[in-house]
């Protein structure tokens, strides 16, 4: 998120404490995902287009999410007045984020060299949880110049066991 991550965040952050007042936070979590996933980029220009007045605008929001949680409505429709609808897919993943984070779930990233087995991603995550106490939702890359072995980034902490690093950390060593 470049500038407007922390606008995404705190609106994120407030429709959070409204679902836990709600006790809706999965519901909530639901919804967005589903607008989400509608609200393609064409979607929100047409939401953007000041062309159409904002009153037709409105209208059409309010027809498409009749269905949807009050609070995320609201936050659509305030989204819309204030010409910042373009930020409800950030918002939206901010949100799944803050849900996540709350739930002790952090991000983690496997790349390797070859495409690993699902009962190998399996394992893999198992063993990450364990040492590091957390859970994890992981993301699987192939990146072939790797060679073999494999990068693991879980939160901000990055392990580097491919073939690739320790070539290049023997060639340091032997230019030295």
């Amino acid at each position: 998120m470049a500038l407007s991550g922390s606008s995404a965040r705190r609106y994120a952050e407030a429709l959070y404490q409204i679902a836990l007042r709600e006790d809706a936070v999965p519901a909530f979590g639901a919804s967005l995902d589903g607008l989400r996933r509608a609200f393609t980029p064409e979607v929100l220009r047409s939401l953007r287009n000041p062309g159409v007045p904002l009153r037709a605008r409105r209208a059409a929001l309010d027809a498409a999410t009749a269905a949807e949680p009050k609070a995320i409505r609201s936050l659509l429709g305030l989204l819309l007045e204030r010409e910042r609808i373009a930020l409800f897919p950030q918002v939206a993943d901010a949100y799944a984020e803050l849900v996540e984070r709350r739930a002790g779930i952090v991000k983690g990233r496997v790349t390797t060299a070859t495409q690993l087995s699902a009962n190998d991603r399996e394992d893999l995550v198992r063993r990450l949880e364990r040492s590091s106490g957390k859970k994890i939702r992981a993301t699987f890359a192939v990146d072939e110049s790797l060679i073999g072995g494999a990068m693991i980034q879980v939160g901000d902490r990055l392990i580097d066991s491919s073939l690739k690093a320790q070539l290049d950390e023997l060639r340091r060593e032997l230019a030295s």
